[in-house]
This record gives C-alpha cells, sequence and structure tokens, in this order.
C-alpha cells in the first residue's frame, strides 16, 4: 500500500555554500546544458533577440573564463546535449511563439547543422534511439535525429505541455501539462506517443522536471497557484510503476529547475519565497527532507550539476534591459577564511602586551541579517613550545615563562563555523629592552677636601648584565671617566682642580647591556668651604 508523505518546510540546518564564479551572459539567460567532455556551459538567453529575429546561446568555459556565443534561428529558449555523438539542442521560438524551430549543433566545429520547424519548448533525449523529444505547448515533436523526420502528438485542447524528461529504460516520456484548472503529469509510451497515464498534481508544474537513474523516481516542481509569494508550491515524487504521487515536501517560493547530484542529493531552484528571496533547496534523494536551503544573492533561473561538483545557475538582471549571468555555487560547507593575522607591537619589549589582531569570514551563502558563524580561538607558544593557559587575543611578557629578549612569540589563530576549520599563525622575536639607571651622591655640599661617591641603580627588563659608565664634571669640564660593573664610583675633591670653594660637581652616569644604553641619570654637588688643596 502506497503512503502519500508530506514533509512541512521547517527551519534548516546551517547553510553550506559558496558563490565561486560569475560570468556576464545575454538578456534573461534560462535553460543550461554542461559539455562533461570538457565542462563548457551552454545557456540560452530567452530575451536576446536580433533584429532578424535570430537568438543566441552563450558558450562559457569555467576553466579559461571565456565566453562565446552561438547564434540560433530563432531565440532559444530550451537546450539539450547528447555529448557523444557532439551534439548540442536548442528549442526555439519568437516571443509570441507564432514560429518555432529545433537547432542541431555540431559541438566540434561548433556550427549549425540544421533547423527544424518545430519545438519551443522542453527537449529530452533518447541516445539509444537518436530521437529528440520536443514540447511545444500544444503538440509533443518526436525527432528521428538520423532522417530529421518528425512525428508529432497533439496534446488535449484543455492541456499545455512544458517540460519533458525520458526514462528510457521504462519507455516512458514525462511531459508536465501547466494547465491551471488541471495539473498534471502526463505519461507517454516513447515507441508510439500513446498515452500510459495521466498523475493529478495539486499544483501547477513547469520545467522542474527530473527522472532519478538510480530508482526510476520522478520528480516535479509544482508552484502555488496563488502566485506571489508562493508559499503553497511543493515537490512531488511520483513512483514510476503505479504512477501515483507518493511523497511531497513543501518547498515554498517559485519553483524552475531540479538537478540531481551524482551524490543523491536534489537540487531546486526557487525564486520569490515569502521573506526569504531566491534560494536553492537541498533535498535528501531517500527521505525527501529539506536538508538545507540556501539563499542566493541572485534571481536565480534555471540549475544544473557540473562535473566539478558545483551547482550552475543562470541569473537574472533586476535591470530587465542589462545582460544577465552564469554563477557557480561550490555546494557543501566550507572552512572560514582567514584574511589577516597580525601581532603587535611588531618589535614588543619583555613587559609589553601582545595583542593579536585577525580577520576571519565564512565564505558561505547566509540570509540578509544573519551573523557570520566564524569563531576565533587562539594558542600562543614561546620558542616552539605552547604556553599552558595562553588562550586569549593578547599575551601579556611580564608574566613568567611568557617571554624575554630574543624568544620567538608565536600565536595561531583558528576560525571556526561549528563544523570546519583553518588556521594561520603569526609570530614576532622579543626585542632588547635598554636598560634604565638613577644615581645619587653621598653629599650635596662636600668639603673641598671630601670624597664623593656616586651610587647608581640600575634596571634592565630583560634581567642583563649591566655595564656602568661614569663621568664627573667641574663646572661642566670633564675630569675622570670609569667604566665597570660597579654600582658605585668616587672622586676625591682633594685632588688640585678636582673642585674648589664654590665650584659645582657633576656626575653623569649610564647603564648598558650588551645591545643598547640607558638614558644618562645626573646628580650635583657644589662644594662648600673648608678643607685644603
Amino acid at each position: 500500500m502506497l503512503v502519500l508523505v508530506v514533509i512541512a518546510f521547517a527551519s534548516q540546518p546551517s547553510l553550506a555554500a559558496t558563490l565561486e564564479g560569475t560570468w556576464t551572459l545575454g538578456l534573461k539567460p534560462f535553460d543550461l546544458v554542461i559539455d562533461p567532455t570538457d565542462g563548457r556551459v551552454f545557456v540560452s538567453n530567452n530575451a536576446e533577440t536580433d533584429p532578424d529575429g535570430r537568438g543566441r546561446i552563450s558558450v562559457i568555459d569555467p576553466a579559461s573564463g571565456r565566453v562565446s556565443t552561438l547564434t540560433t534561428s530563432l531565440t532559444s529558449n530550451m537546450l539539450a546535449i547528447d555529448p557523444a555523438a557532439r551534439r548540442l539542442y536548442s528549442s526555439n521560438s519568437t516571443p509570441d511563439a507564432s514560429k518555432r524551430s529545433f537547432d542541431v549543433f555540431d559541438l566540434t566545429a561548433m556550427t549549425l547543422l540544421t533547423s527544424l520547424p518545430t519545438g519551443g519548448l522542453g527537449v529530452a533525449l533518447d541516445p539509444t534511439s537518436n530521437r529528440a523529444f520536443v514540447a511545444g505547448g500544444q503538440y509533443l515533436a518526436a525527432i528521428d535525429l538520423a532522417s530529421n523526420t518528425i512525428t508529432t502528438r497533439q496534446a488535449p485542447t484543455s492541456q499545455s505541455w512544458f517540460g519533458v524528461v525520458l526514462d528510457v529504460s521504462l519507455h516512458h516520456i514525462y511531459l508536465t501539462n501547466t494547465d491551471a484548472g488541471r495539473p498534471l503529469l502526463v505519461v507517454l509510451d516513447d515507441r508510439d506517443l500513446s498515452l500510459v497515464a495521466e498523475v493529478p498534481l495539486t499544483l501547477r508544474p513547469r520545467f522542474g522536471l527530473a527522472v532519478d537513474p538510480r530508482n526510476h523516481l520522478v520528480y516535479v516542481a509544482g508552484e502555488d497557484p496563488f502566485g506571489s509569494p508562493f508559499d503553497a508550491s511543493a515537490f512531488f515524487v511520483v513512483d514510476p510503476t503505479t504512477l501515483t504521487v507518493v511523497h511531497t515536501t513543501s518547498t515554498p517560493g517559485f519553483p524552475l529547475s531540479i538537478s540531481l547530484a551524482p551524490t543523491g542529493q536534489i537540487y531546486v531552484t526557487s525564486t520569490d519565497a515569502s521573506g526569504c528571496g531566491c534560494h536553492v533547496y537541498e533535498i535528501d534523494g531517500s527521505t525527501f527532507s529539506i536538508t538545507q536551503r540556501i539563499p542566493v544573492p541572485f534571481l536565480v533561473q534555471m540549475g544544473a550539476i557540473h562535473p566539478d561538483g558545483r551547482l550552475y545557475a543562470t541569473a537574472w538582471n533586476s535591470s530587465a534591459n542589462s545582460p544577465g549571468y552564469l554563477e557557480a555555487v561550490a555546494l557543501g560547507n566550507h572552512a572560514p577564511v582567514i584574511q589577516s593575522v597580525a601581532l603587535s607591537p611588531a618589535g614588543p619589549r619583555t613587559n609589553d602586551l601582545v595583542q593579536v589582531s585577525a580577520v576571519a569570514a565564512d565564505p558561505d551563502i547566509r540570509p540578509l541579517g544573519t551573523p557570520d558563524p566564524t569563531a576565533l580561538s587562539y594558542e600562543w607558544s614561546r620558542n616552539g613550545n605552547v604556553i599552558s593557559g595562553a588562550v586569549g587575543p593578547s599575551l601579556d611578557l611580564s608574566a613568567p615563562g611568557a617571554g624575554n629578549r630574543g624568544d620567538t612569540i608565536s600565536v595561531r589563530v583558528t576560525a571556526s563555523d561549528g563544523q570546519l576549520s583553518s588556521t594561520a599563525t603569526a609570530s614576532v622575536v622579543v626585542a632588547n629592552t635598554a636598560p634604565s639607571v638613577t644615581v645619587s651622591l653621598s653629599e650635596s655640599t662636600p668639603k673641598t677636601n671630601a670624597v664623593l661617591t656616586a651610587t647608581a641603580i640600575g634596571s634592565d627588563d630583560d634581567r642583563d648584565t649591566l655595564t656602568f659608565t661614569y663621568t664627573w664634571r667641574v663646572n661642566g669640564v670633564a675630569k675622570r671617566t670609569a667604566s665597570g660593573s660597579s654600582v658605585t664610583d668616587s672622586f676625591d675633591l682633594g685632588v688640585k682642580g678636582n673642585g674648589d670653594n664654590g665650584d659645582t660637581i657633576t656626575v653623569t652616569v649610564s647603564a648598558s647591556d650588551d645591545l643598547s644604553s640607558s638614558a644618562l641619570a645626573s646628580a650635583m654637588a657644589s662644594v662648600a668651604p673648608g678643607g685644603k688643596h
């Protein structure tokens, strides 16, 4: 017994897709097909019409970025490709559909081989019988591609056939009937175009139609008949044996295409969803539940899975008379990108606070207003050894074991979105800290025969061994200089010329390590009367 399962739309897991490429095309690019042999993408331009009525297909080579064009007999609407036969097919029409054509291109020579007077809408190929099936609204055309002969089956008066796909092994042709009064999935036999079944749908389908080669299930996208914001739109699963709808998944928005990934996921492009804008639904190929809804910042149209694993989607320009685009969307979660890591100060000293400044962002697409999920964490090390407990955005070098002169201080920054992460590092070398010194004299008013003693107090944050240099002056004239490790030095005023009554005695001291010296420190005394020379 078959059970109809309705899966309601709900909030989805974290988003996982990134825009990785954009190419400018013609006006209103719509359908697209991909040549798996060389990766080129072919796109119909629905509003690209020359004065003589001819249209254009854009040809994009993602590897080189080159975009070229093919000229079609009328405006190109829908496409199909046969990579093995090296053929590209374009279903065309005038804007009012008064004229239609079906063009056949040689993919190797990139030339138009023939143009047939049929078509206009969806195209499906049967390489095993070398036939093409083209929907024309009021009919389906079966084309023998060897002889270019056309056999047609008329649609019932009330029906309009848009999309078409094949299941060659079952001999089924699936057609979407877009009649709003009686939306259907029409099933024909590909051998004689006879009617097999009409599968009632609750919503009107268009071009969102696909057959799963793994299990022959048919997927149909139906649009909300009440229009924008299309909240009642849905994704249908049709059993190929009973030809009944067995699953329905709510997919708010205007559905446009269904693409199947080799990994089993199903992607539905959709636009104009209430409060959501344009997006792509990712649907699990087994449960048919929505695994994520990817918002896209462009007016998405049709999509197709490329051999490089990315979803390529056409995009209309919001300005009607401006060129549209082809967008490459990398599916799956991507680690945040760390754009820069810098340490300040660039030459820290032993007692400095070293701070890290890191800029990182998650490249995955997210809805407008949704914050970037990237979180940063830190790990500091000294000379390659992790500093225990140092996990913040700054490191105090004055802390024991944090870093001294000559040490290499490094920080490892990790940016995480909760699932994937990336890392980057930055390093600095702790610079020398110049010593400092103060000096005092044993007396401020010594007698003329006194011995003055200067006492220096030196300090070095790096704990370097210091050398002190003393210079004694009498009334500004240098009399004696001495250097050494001693923190004291003496000056005998009793020596002739070293100081008489009223003279000014000055001592200056500098402290130095092996790399730099301190600022000078000084002390002064005035010689008082007394004593003899």
